[in-house]
């Protein structure tokens, strides 16, 4: 009878595996991508980078990929993170992230499936990159110094910005996208146990793996760990969207309200304040304006979560790292009281800011471009005053013009669907998302910018691409069309 018992556990743990082949393959390959990057010599670890490529361009598995290759500039249970996996395509040049590597490939294979999606920002994203070329013109003109190296370092950076084309025309279908937001829930609840075994520990699982990390600024003993930011974020996003979705049934939803927990709870332990605040108002406001928790289900939410509230606070470094952050909130009352700088804790409204303005001002239309002065005074800790100093008051309307545009055309379908589309609150999550983030790039750090590294920009592709998925899938209907 025992052995039958575990005969039929056996089953179902296989059935789960089954269910879920993507995580399978995403598992093992992150397994021995580590092992590469960290445990084996450099022409070994070259050539297993060259097979992910290849693999990845001959694979129709466009979600599992770029799940792959957001995790590598992202971070995996503290492995990995910006330049860690990367190849040396060229001597005496920088090395080029392996995420990069699949950028350029996603655009050859997004060029040979001659798919022409419909993309109602369009037009707007034409302009937008007209603007970036003039943009690195224009910072050659303004004066770029240095070898050819500082060229390659423009090229880069322009590079992330093609996902806006080849993600729309590789990603066609919903169950891609939920393919791929499946995988980041994975990564999202993996940053979050690395998190706190690093709270506990008191060194990352990478450190314990026996790997040293580059050393961490001495700040008086405070925690400021935030793993996977990039993936938090669209994990977010993701977790409240498929929560406005009627076909998935109170089990299928312990997972995305999980990831909602836990986003937040990372948020919290960091003690990172723009994020903690950006993260509330998203999840406070799309519970408030949406579907997201009905009321019977939001009792059982609630009793769990301030279950694993009040169980958390039992342990003394969490309670302590809890009080921390709550003193860092609690500094931003300075600021009304005219303390630009915080009690001291907050330096982006008052040095940081004023320097990245000053250096504005001295070329207010244009800015500096990606030139020797736009790279001395830019900071992404002050993102729109960031983007002020590299692209000028042109390039800030314009950006910020489309974020604004993009949540007018997204709201007014909303309101334009009425009670006849299934599911339109989902839309609604699209417009909450997106000031929230709005939030985080102007208290916490850039985000929006007209170049990027792949972990700022794959967020932004997916986010946008789908929005425009959902904009043509829920016009359709609309219309009275199948989708």
């Amino acid at each position: 009878m025992l052995n039958q018992e575990y005969r039929m556990l056996f089953n179902r743990i296989i059935k789960w595996f089954v269910a879920w082949p993507d995580l399978l393959k995403f598992i093992m390959i992150m397994a021995i991508t580590i092992y590469a990057t960290y445990y084996v010599p450099t022409p070994l670890k070259m050539i297993w980078y060259a097979t992910l490529a290849v693999a990845y361009f001959f694979s129709k598995n466009e979600a599992l990929w770029l799940a792959i290759f957001l995790t590598t500039s992202d971070g995996f249970i503290s492995f990995f993170g910006v330049y860690s996996a990367t190849l040396t395509i060229l001597p005496g040049l920088p090395a080029v992230e392996i995420s990069q590597v699949y950028i350029l490939l996603s655009v050859v294979k997004a060029a040979s499936l001659k798919v022409k999606p419909m993309i109602f920002y369009k037009k707007y994203i034409q302009i937008l990159l007209l603007y970036l070329v003039f943009h690195i013109i224009w910072g050659q003109m303004m004066g770029l110094s240095g070898d050819l190296n500082v060229y390659f370092r423009v090229l880069k950076a322009s590079i992330p910005m093609m996902l806006f084309y080849s993600i729309p025309r590789l990603f066609g279908s919903q169950e891609m996208y939920e393919r791929f937001f499946r995988l980041i829930f994975f990564v999202v609840l993996s940053a979050f146990a690395a998190q706190l075994f690093t709270l506990f520990i008191g060194i990352s699982p990478m450190e314990a793996a026996g790997i040293s990390q580059l050393e961490r600024e001495d700040n008086e003993g405070e925690f400021r760990v935030f793993y996977n930011a990039g993936s938090t974020l669209i994990g977010l996003f993701g977790a409240m969207y498929f929560l406005n979705l009627r076909k998935y049934k109170s089990g299928y939803r312990v997972l995305p309200v999980a990831v909602v927990f836990v986003a937040l709870s990372m948020a919290l332990l960091s003690a990172t304040r723009g994020w903690i605040i950006g993260f509330s108002l998203i999840i406070s406001a799309t519970i408030l304006f949406t579907t997201a928790v009905r009321t019977k289900r939001s009792m059982y939410i609630i009793l769990i979560i301030i279950f694993l509230m009040l169980w958390s606070l039992k342990f003394p470094v969490i309670s302590d790292q809890l009080d921390f952050a709550r003193e860092r909130l609690e500094t931003i009352e300075a600021i009304s009281e005219g303390d630009l700088t915080a009690r001291g804790t907050l330096q982006r409204l008052d040095y940081r800011s004023q320097r990245a303005l000053d250096g504005w001002r001295q070329n207010p239309l244009f800015g500096w471009g990606l030139s020797d002065m736009g790279y001395k005074y830019e900071d992404g800790h002050v993102g729109n005053q960031s983007l002020l100093v590299t692209s000028g008051i042109v390039g800030f309307i314009l950006l910020n013009g489309f974020i604004v545009w993009f949540i007018f055309m997204i709201f007014s379908l909303y309101l334009k669907s009425a009670t006849r589309i299934p599911d339109r609150d989902a839309l609604l999550v699209f417009v909450i998302f997106l000031i929230g983030w709005f939030f985080i790039h102007s208290t916490s750090g850039q985000q929006f910018n007209f170049t990027g590294t792949p972990v700022r920009i794959i967020p932004q592709a997916i986010f946008f691409s789908f929005g425009a998925f959902q904009y043509q899938r829920i016009t359709t209907l609309l219309h009275g069309k199948k989708v």
